[in-house]
């Protein structure tokens, strides 16, 4: 049985590998060839903890993954799991993978397909709020695969360190919302982090956190502006993020769309646009297969 560690991961897939596998999962997820029931979810001593699994043609994947925000003032990453690869023909296991490093690639990955879709591969200044794995992978697929002409970083703390290891400016969070033209929030804040008086009128917008229904990232100024809420899964985003339900219970929410249906119909997006993620299984799914395919390539 293969095991594929962080480094191996980041040594086989590339940028457009990694967009490319989301781009697949999306489209399966809305098609209705993926099975995949909803994660479990605990919540114990204010940790996260989820078990995801699915099913598709070619692979079966079953994931655990945590959010533990207290990591942080361990030197650890907040975000932590592990996935396991299997054959749906045989259920024979292939491969045991470093869930840590494949959920920030598929989820920053996911964020630059959202950008691409949205926005273009042309993008004048990204910002990305956050200072932990999740933005650095963000920073590093965002720039392998888009066309970024200026990066802002701003953070709690630690943003200053990022932004001199991936080449940005650090800088307060008004001026990153007042100047970018796209914004990676990766934060574990249970409070608006994008706030909506300060943004500009055209926009685009990818929040990873607020996987609570309790929890909010983007304000509600924010979610009345946009012309198009994207969403990884709507039944996920229904009954997980507080950024969905609480603007949604207001009425807030205009144009609802899954990323799947948008890549599979070919579906041009309105601006000014968010896309919500809270992460399914597919993505795991394909990003592993695609991983574990693609060592076997390396390995001859």
């Amino acid at each position: 049985m293969l095991y594929l560690d962080g480094k191996k991961l980041e040594e086989i897939l590339s940028a457009k590998d990694a967009v490319n596998a989301v781009k697949e999962a999306f489209s399966l997820y809305y098609q209705g060839k993926v099975t995949q029931p909803q994660r479990q979810v605990l919540t114990i001593k204010g940790n996260w903890w989820g078990i995801m699994s699915s099913y598709t043609d070619f692979s079966v994947v079953v994931k655990i993954v945590n959010v533990i925000n207290e990591n942080k003032n361990r030197g650890l990453p907040s975000v932590q799991g592990i996935v396991i690869l299997m054959s749906p023909d045989t259920g024979e296991p292939l491969a045991v993978i470093d869930g840590t490093i494949l959920t920030a690639i598929r989820t920053a990955s996911a964020s630059v397909l959202s950008t691409e879709l949205s926005y273009g591969n042309r993008i004048p200044t990204l910002g990305i709020i956050g200072a932990g794995l999740e933005a650095y992978y963000h920073a590093k697929i965002a720039s392998e695969y888009l066309s970024i002409s200026r990066i802002l970083i701003t953070a709690r703390k630690s943003h200053i360190e990022l932004a001199k290891k991936i080449g940005a400016d650090a800088v307060d969070l008004q001026t990153l919302l007042k100047e970018s033209d796209v914004i990676f929030s990766t934060t574990s804040s249970k409070e608006p982090v994008v706030l909506g008086k300060f943004l500009k009128e055209d926009f685009h917008i990818s929040s990873i956190g607020a996987h609570t229904p309790d929890a909010r990232e983007i304000d509600d100024e924010t979610i009345a502006k946009a012309k198009t809420y994207i969403v990884d899964s709507l039944q996920a985003v229904s009954s997980e993020s507080g950024d969905y339900i609480q603007p949604q219970k207001k009425g807030l929410i205009k144009n609802v769309i899954e990323i799947g249906k948008i890549i599979t119909d070919g579906i041009k997006i309105e601006r000014p646009s968010i896309f919500k993620t809270v992460g399914i299984s597919a993505q795991d799914n394909l990003t592993a297969y695609h991983a574990y395919k693609l060592s076997q390539t390396f390995s001859k």
